[in-house]
């Protein structure tokens, strides 16, 4: 039974999807901060202004009731019941400065600056560094300047700049790592779905399933809905393997009562006879006719997911020596060289029997389009994590137009067509590829020769 622990899970998606959704909330958070602090400010900033304006009307009625002294007993009672920190100035209609007073401990205001503030402005209220000032005109042509000095706004704005430090940041770490928590335990029946896709894929185990999770919802349904439609596969890849199993019984048992009674046949006729020389290739075209059908029913079951692929640990140099063992006195004939390159201890997972008959294949196929003279060379090396075959020749090439091509059951090239054959070897060798988790592959050059590809993963546990 598969586990899902054998599988290595992809976390990249995961942790993107998870940044993004903590960095949503990070700029929420920082933006509601920084937007709570200017309409705490705001709030203050008209807090201020409108102390000052009540300030003001105080000053016009004390200036206008006693002048000078009606001013200097504002100040008093400022200074006993609030302990504010206010400035007035007078001026003249020649801007003199008539009268110029502040409670106690008032800093000295910057009329200069304040004044300026004014200048374009439309209110009758400016507020520039702790200072919160305005005027009126006066009944007796003065104008009254009032300013209010307070440090509260400054010190809020302080503390809530420390907020960020002691709330806001901790909130937006503890934000995101919940985000990513979140994202990573709600993602993990969708990974584990996608580990027993691979699985399947690589392996062809049908009876892989996902297990659901507890809490009903989108991803249990998705999980349900997965295992269903593997369930249905599983149904239809044993139904196909059955039906292969009954063409291949049906087909094979006549077949081999044919060659049983053409060999029999055979034993009763005598030397050179003509009824010899026709059981001979009766005998010789049943054989053909059974080698055909066994690759039929292997690239069938290839191309449906239901090749059964007996795995074992290969050494690739003693694989491509065996497949040189069993072509050399084939190329020795032909007046070719074969040649074998590779380095032992290049040990992945595989069929080593189907593996034997792709390599075989291809080599058979470069020996037939050879010429005397002409080398075939065999390698296997480490890619990354494959393991890559090449069976190279310096033989005719393939054309462009047939590359694509070649691949396909029962094609064959125009040139090939007196030559014998089905067209099935390098569809074998593809499927035989696939059924491993790996791929085929192919480059030629018109006279010049080929270099075909099996690229197959290790698997090597």
């Amino acid at each position: 039974m598969f586990s899902e622990t054998t599988e290595r899970p992809d976390w990249r998606f995961s942790l993107r999807l998870a940044i993004g959704v903590g960095g949503l909330f990070a700029v929420a958070v920082i933006a509601l901060y920084f937007s709570s602090g200017k309409l705490l400010e705001r709030a203050l900033t008209q807090e201020e202004a409108a102390l000052v304006l009540d300030r003001r009307e105080d000053v016009r009625v004390a200036w206008q009731d006693a002048g000078d002294a009606g001013l200097a007993d504002l100040f008093k009672d400022i200074e006993t019941a609030t302990g504010e920190q206010l400035a007035v100035r007078i001026e003249a209609v020649d801007q003199a400065v008539v009268f110029d007073g502040a409670t106690a401990k008032t800093p000295e205001a910057p009329w200069g600056r304040l004044r300026s503030s004014f200048v374009g402005e439309k209110r009758n209220v400016v507020a520039t560094e702790g200072w919160t000032a305005t005027f009126i005109a006066l009944g007796s042509g003065e104008t009254a300047w009032v300013a209010r000095y307070s440090s509260v706004v400054s010190e809020v704005q302080s503390k809530y700049r420390g907020l960020f430090l002691t709330a806001v940041g901790p909130l937006v770490l503890a934000g995101v790592a919940g985000a990513v928590l979140l994202v990573i335990v709600s993602l993990r029946p969708l990974r584990r779905t996608v580990v027993v896709m691979r699985h399947i894929v690589r392996t062809g185990d049908w009876g892989a399933r996902v297990t659901p999770p507890r809490a009903t919802g989108e991803m249990r349904n998705l999980a349900e809905a997965f295992n269903a439609v593997l369930e249905r596969q599983q149904h239809l890849v044993d139904r196909l393997r059955q039906s292969l199993d009954y063409v291949a019984h049906d087909l094979r048992t006549p077949l081999t009562r044919l060659q049983m009674a053409v060999e029999s046949g055979l034993e009763k006729t005598e030397p050179g006879s003509a009824a010899r020389s026709a059981f001979g290739d009766c005998l010789e075209e049943s054989q053909r006719v059974q080698s055909t059908l066994d690759t039929l029913l292997d690239v069938a079951e290839a191309e449906a997911g239901a090749m059964r692929l007996k795995l074992a640990r290969i050494d690739a140099a003693d694989l491509l020596g065996e497949v040189g063992e069993l072509y050399e006195f084939l190329a020795e004939e032909k007046g070719a060289k074969l040649e074998v390159q590779a380095v032992k201890g290049l040990v992945f997972m595989g069929d080593p029997v189907r593996l034997r008959r792709a390599l075989a294949n291809l080599v058979d196929n470069a020996l037939k389009y050879l010429g005397s003279g002409g080398l075939v060379l065999l390698s296997a090396e480490l890619a990354g994590e494959n393991i890559l075959f090449q069976v190279r020749d310096d033989g005719v090439g393939i054309a462009l137009e047939d590359l694509g091509r070649i691949w396909d059951r029962l094609y064959r090239v125009e040139r090939s067509r007196s030559s014998p054959g089905m067209g099935l070897g390098l569809s074998l060798v593809k499927a035989i590829a696939e059924a491993h988790g790996g791929r085929a592959d192919v480059s030629s050059t018109i006279g010049k020769g080929s270099v075909f590809q099996l690229r197959l993963p290790r698997n090597i546990s």
